[in-house]
């Protein structure tokens, strides 16, 4: 039971080498957007951990600057 509760929430979450090949941006940039706060990341040890169930930050950008 516990072990199904901690596989749902790894499915949530994603590395930087994960989302550099889904949003198809290098994972030095995904390092700074999440450092910068500009993903939903936590960094545990040396890996930063981004929340998979967000946009990807260039749609975001490219959303603020059509606003």
């Amino acid at each position: 039971m516990l072990n199904e509760r901690i596989d749902d929430l790894m499915a949530e979450l994603m590395t930087t080498e994960e989302a550099s090949a889904l949003w198809n941006l290098s994972q030095d940039h995904l390092k700074r957007l999440c450092s910068s706060g500009k993903v939903v990341a936590r960094k545990k040890g040396k890996t930063w951990l981004i929340l998979r169930e967000q946009l990807n930050p260039s749609q975001k950008e490219a959303k603020n600057d059509v606003l």
